[in-house]
């Protein structure tokens, strides 16, 4: 039978008391968290995404991919291995023929210049 209070001296049964407090704490948050967002969720109305979205989101791809378009072959293939097949900086340097600190490097300076014609929507070397 578990004690409500163990004694400080019995490790066994502080250490269940000590989980299932932290537990039943836990669980009472989350109810809690959950009955809030539900509440808000009522009292929000529900909106429409904006309707020029799309066209927004394709022309922030196409920006991207003239940007991207205008790296250097290098690094450009970095960050298409990296961020379009998905690869790892091992596979990418197995692939490419290059030791991985230089995949490192490359993928930092690409992604300095991507970041720089991003913010001032210039897109010419």
């Amino acid at each position: 039978m578990l004690r409500l209070r163990p004694e400080v001296d019995d490790e066994d049964h502080l250490v269940a008391y000590l989980r299932r407090a932290v537990v039943n704490r836990a669980r009472s948050a989350l109810r809690r968290r959950g009955t809030v967002l539900r509440y808000l969720a009522k009292l929000r109305p529900h909106s429409a995404p904006p309707a020029d979205r799309d066209l927004l989101t394709a022309e922030a791809h196409r920006e991207l991919l003239g940007a991207l378009d205008r790296l250097p072959p290098r690094q450009r293939e970095v960050l298409v291995l990296r961020y379009y097949c998905e690869l790892g900086e091992a596979e990418i340097a197995r692939t490419l023929g290059i030791p991985p600190g230089t995949v490192k490097s490359t993928a930092h300076r690409a992604l300095a210049a991507l970041r720089r014609r991003m913010k001032d929507g210039t897109h010419e070397l």
